[in-house]
C-alpha cells in the first residue's frame, strides 16, 4: 500500500513558509492596531508552546514549531 501523503521537501516547506509570512505581514499591516495584533500572536505562541511542552512529544517537534514560527514571523518592528 502506498503512502497517501506526499513527502514534503525543503523547497516545499520554504515555499509554504514564505506564503504564510506574506499573509501574516499583510494582515499585520492592514490591522487597525498592529501592535495589539503582534502582542496577541506572541500570547498565542506562549500558550501553544506551553501546551506542546506539556505533551509527551519529541523535542524535534518543539524545535520544528519554533523554527516555523520564526520563519513565518511578519518581519515587523512591532514584535515583542
Amino acid at each position: 500500500m502506498t503512502d497517501p501523503i506526499e513527502p514534503v521537501t525543503n523547497d516545499k516547506i520554504y515555499g509554504m513558509m514564505a506564503a504564510l509570512q506574506v499573509s501574516l505581514r499583510a494582515l499585520t499591516k492592514s490591522h487597525p492596531n498592529p501592535a495589539a495584533l503582534i502582542r496577541e500572536f506572541h500570547l498565542e505562541h506562549e500558550e501553544t508552546f506551553a501546551l506542546l511542552v506539556a505533551q509527551d512529544i519529541p523535542d524535534s517537534v518543539l524545535e520544528s514549531y519554533r523554527s516555523m514560527l520564526f520563519a513565518i514571523s511578519p518581519n515587523t518592528d512591532l514584535a515583542p
